[in-house]
């Protein structure tokens, strides 16, 4: 004998017909965008399909709002400067949804175009005034 799945939403007072997870179409959606099947408007924070939280960073509806990476916005902040191309923030323990500073590093895509020794020179001095320039003295 098979356990009959329920015809209805599971979530009380709502007589709309399943469809996934026990939830209906709407609440679904909800589960989905914002972990909590019970929210009823766009907080301002969602997750996408990879996992990662996304936070409205301008205000709008719809195709109108603009979403930025949680994980981008918090080391920005670390770093007192919005991140440059080439540039990508890693979470240390692979949660993408872990965006506590201290699980956070940034990395970096840059590397020389040659392999001539004064190519790399070139490099290191722009990672340093880039990253570390204190050290150039």
């Amino acid at each position: 004998m098979t356990a009959k799945i329920a015809d209805y939403c599971t979530l009380d007072d709502c007589d709309k017909p399943y469809r996934a997870i026990g939830y209906c179409q709407m609440h679904y959606r909800r589960f989905r965008l914002y972990g909590d099947a019970t929210i009823k408007m766009n907080i301002g924070i969602k997750k996408d399909k990879g996992g990662y939280v996304q936070v409205r960073t301008i205000p709008g509806d719809g195709k109108f709002g603009k979403y930025t990476y949680e994980h981008r916005l918090v080391m920005e902040q670390l770093i007192g400067r919005t991140l440059v191309k080439g540039e990508t923030v890693h979470h240390k323990n692979g949660i993408r949804n872990d965006n506590r500073p201290e699980n956070l590093e940034l990395w970096s895509e840059a590397q020389p175009y040659g392999q001539r020794v004064e190519d790399k020179v070139a490099h290191a001095i722009e990672i340093l005034r880039q990253y570390a320039p204190e050290r150039l003295a």
